[in-house]
Order: structure tokens, then C-alpha cells, then sequence
């Protein structure tokens, strides 16, 4: 009986209209959005501006500075009051005070410099001039100094970490602790998600069979807790169906846009704001030998950790809709069981600062938040297999035990009509019943 209403509600979703459309125009909207991005980068505009570089007392900087195609510095002795003038009347014309030379020859100063402009100066014509400008100052202290490019060139270095896991068959493996962080936290955010989609979905299915009468049918001739049981089992696997479906669709989208637009991009566009292009170009390398080299095995935990916890927080929302007639009266049910879903996203950083700590392990652990907390773990360290082992049994255990108790709510509460309970009311159909 199970099995048939696991039937009656799996295809009774999943033939939606709705449901495909959901499937289908979730990652193509994500794909108009990075494409839009994209072709916003191929065909952005660049303007040109006029810098007039008040004359110093000594030439300190302004000989250094070098005009490009956006940037064009020029010399001026006029007044300030002048120049004001001048730029208010004209189009994309700058003034640029420079730093002193008592602030500059400081060791390590903490210098500004002041722009004039007619209308907000945007982010990547300051961060051109900031540049040209640091450029310049290194120049002039290097000068100082009595050391050349050459010779600076030979002092530079640059330091970076290479972080090798050793695996138990003795292999090492990079590792990418940001990527390990985000990757957790996404797939944490995801479960948390899609629970508290399907269970508001599961919630108020209940509530609108037990408004149709519907509901007085069923429960003639099947059990409450195999009732339940089907409908849980069933919206869950629709979650799970409509998470592969979206992976795959996104996986497709997004190797068609890279065969489309990716061989269009130039160098310079995948530049990153405050960096240069050597540094982007590093990250970028970084970062895919990072995804190449990181442990995915942990998404092979995903669908039973989202199950479990849909099965667990499902059980309680099919409790909250059998208690009350429509969706607004099921609000002071509801906020008890979102809050302790919520609660491991508020617990993400803790976990993240130390996955082997003692309140990382009792959060994996604890059935209520383990669906979320122990993929964050997992995809950080090398969980034992004996925690993995003891958070799956106590997450269906609990799930079992919610599932009966929800079922004995269930049982009294779909054929009550036009009364609101109280938590009191609810305890006593569990004990009574």
C-alpha cells in the first residue's frame, strides 16, 4: 500500500506542468544570466579621460606617470579654481592632486591622493589611476634608493602555499581550503533549501486534502503511518529527482555556452577587479587544478543526507498541515521546525574554523543537523567512517521515530475541521492515541 501511494504522489508532481517547467527554466535562467554577464564583458565600453596633474613643487611623480588608451595625463600650472571650471564645462576631464614629498619619503607611508571630477568616478577609472600612481611612487622611491628595476626584480619574490592531503593509500592530493569551504557551504545551502521547498509542498498537500475530504477516503482503508510514510517517500524522491535533473541540464547549458562564447573571450577579460593580469591568470590556474584535484566523493552523500533530513523536517511538516484547515493557521507549527533547519547555516563558520572540533562533530552528529553540517564536514576533512556510520544510523532513527509520531498526530488531526489546536492539544492526541 506504501508503494502505491509512493506512486499516486511521485506521478502526480512530476507530471506537473509546473514541475517540468521548474526543471527546465531553472538552469536555463541561470544560463541567460552568466550569458548575459558574458556578452556584457565582449561588448563593454571603455571611455577615455583627460587627467590634469596639478604641477608640483618638485617633479616627484608626475614624469612617471604614463597616458594609455583610457587614461591621458597632462601636465598644468593652472589654478585650482580654473581647472574647476574647466571640468565642470567638459566631459570625462579629471584633476589629480598628488601626495607631498614629505608624506612620500616616509618609510612606509600611508599616502592619498585627491580627484576632482564633474560627475561619481567609476570603480575601473580609479583603479587605473590608483595603479599608475603606485607605479610611479615605486619608481621614485627605487630612484631614491639607488636601486634599479633590474635589481629590484632580483629582491622580488612571491610566496604561496601548496597544500598536499595524504590520502590512507599514501597518495597526496592538492588541496584548495576555500574552494573545500565553499563547496560545503553550497551543498549545505542546497539541502537546506530543497527541504524546506518540499516540505512546505508536502505540508500543503495535506492541508488541501484534508479541505477536499479527500483525505476521509484514504485513511479508511490505509494506515496513517504507511499513509505518510508514502507521501514523505515520495515528495522527497521528487526533490532528488528534480536536483540530478537540474545538475545534468546546468552541466549540458554550460558546456554549450563555453563552446559558444568561451573561445571569444580575450586574455584581458578575465582580469578580476584589484588584481593584475598575472594574478587572475594565477587564480584561474589555481583554481581549476583545485577542482581537478578535490575530493567529489563527498556529493556521493548528498542524496542520502537530503532524503534523511526531508524525511526527519517532512514528517514534521505533515504533522503541522493534518493539525489545521489552511496554510496561515499552520504558521505558529511551521516557525518551531524551520528554525532548527536554519540553525546550521548559522553554524557553517564554526565548522568551517574547525571541522574536527568538538561542536563540529556533535553538529554532524545531531540528527536535526547533520543533513547539512556533516557534508560541510566531509568536504573539509577526512571524516571517521564510524561518525559517518553513527550520524546515518541516528538520522533514520530519529526520522522513523518522527515519522510515528507525526503519524499519531496524522491519525487525529485530518479529520478535525474548524478548530485551530494548541501545542497542548497536539501533545495529548500524541499521548492518547
Amino acid at each position: 500500500m506504501t508503494w502505491i501511494i509512493f506512486q499516486r504522489e511521485y506521478l502526480n508532481i512530476v507530471r506537473k506542468r509546473s514541475f517540468l517547467l521548474s526543471t527546465f527554466l531553472v538552469p536555463l535562467g541561470f544560463a541567460l544570466i552568466f550569458g548575459i554577464q558574458i556578452v556584457s564583458m565582449l561588448v563593454v565600453e571603455k571611455e577615455s579621460y583627460k587627467v590634469w596633474v596639478m604641477q608640483e613643487v618638485e617633479p616627484l611623480l608626475a614624469p612617471s606617470l604614463t597616458s594609455s588608451e583610457q587614461i591621458t595625463y597632462e601636465l598644468t600650472s593652472l589654478p585650482l579654481d580654473s581647472l574647476q571650471r574647466r571640468v565642470l564645462q567638459q566631459e570625462n576631464e579629471l584633476v589629480l592632486i598628488l601626495p607631498g614629498k614629505l608624506a612620500i619619503d616616509k618609510i612606509n607611508p600611508s599616502l592619498s591622493f585627491t580627484l576632482y571630477s564633474k560627475d561619481n568616478i567609476t570603480e575601473g577609472v580609479l583603479k587605473e589611476i590608483r595603479e599608475d600612481l603606485r607605479q610611479a611612487i615605486r619608481a621614485y622611491k627605487l630612484q631614491q634608493a639607488g636601486l634599479t628595476e633590474d635589481q629590484l626584480a632580483q629582491l622580488d619574490f612571491s610566496l604561496e602555499a601548496n597544500t598536499q592531503k595524504w590520502t590512507s593509500t599514501g597518495e597526496s592530493k592538492q588541496t584548495h581550503t576555500f574552494l573545500a569551504s565553499a563547496v560545503g557551504y553550497i551543498v549545505g545551502f542546497l539541502t537546506y533549501m530543497l527541504m524546506a521547498i518540499y516540505g512546505s509542498i508536502l505540508m500543503q498537500g495535506i492541508i488541501e486534502e484534508k479541505a477536499n475530504r479527500i483525505v476521509e477516503v484514504i485513511v479508511s482503508s490505509v494506515q496513517p503511518f504507511k499513509l505518510l510514510l508514502g507521501k514523505i517517500l515520495a515528495i522527497g524522491s521528487v526533490g532528488i529527482t528534480q536536483f540530478l535533473l537540474w545538475a545534468i541540464l546546468s552541466l549540458v547549458v554550460m558546456l554549450g555556452m563555453q563552446l559558444v562564447v568561451g573561445s571569444q573571450l580575450e586574455v584581458d577579460q578575465i582580469q578580476q577587479p584589484g588584481m593584475s593580469l598575472e594574478e587572475s591568470e594565477a587564480m584561474m590556474s589555481n583554481m581549476l587544478v583545485a577542482l581537478q584535484n578535490f575530493d567529489w566523493g563527498v556529493l556521493w552523500f548528498v542524496p542520502f543526507y537530503f532524503l534523511g533530513g526531508f524525511f526527519l523536517y517532512g514528517s514534521l511538516f505533515a504533522a503541522a498541515g493534518a493539525s489545521v484547515d489552511n496554510i496561515q493557521d499552520a504558521q505558529q507549527f511551521t516557525l518551531p521546525i524551520t528554525i532548527p533547519m536554519l540553525l546550521p547555516l548559522l553554524f557553517v563558520y564554526n565548522i568551517i574554523q574547525t571541522p574536527n572540533g568538538s561542536f563540529a562533530v556533535f553538529a554532524s552528529l545531531f540528527p536535526f543537523f547533520s543533513p547539512m553540517s556533516m557534508l560541510v564536514r566531509m568536504s573539509l576533512t577526512q571524516v571517521p567512517a564510524w561518525q559517518i556510520a553513527l550520524s546515518m544510523l541516528l538520522l533514520v532513527a530519529t526520522f522513523l521515530g518522527c515519522v510515528w509520531l507525526a503519524a499519531k498526530i496524522y491519525r487525529v488531526g485530518i479529520l478535525m475541521y474548524g478548530k485551530k489546536p494548541s501545542f497542548r492539544e497536539v501533545i495529548r492526541w500524541i499521548r492518547h492515541h
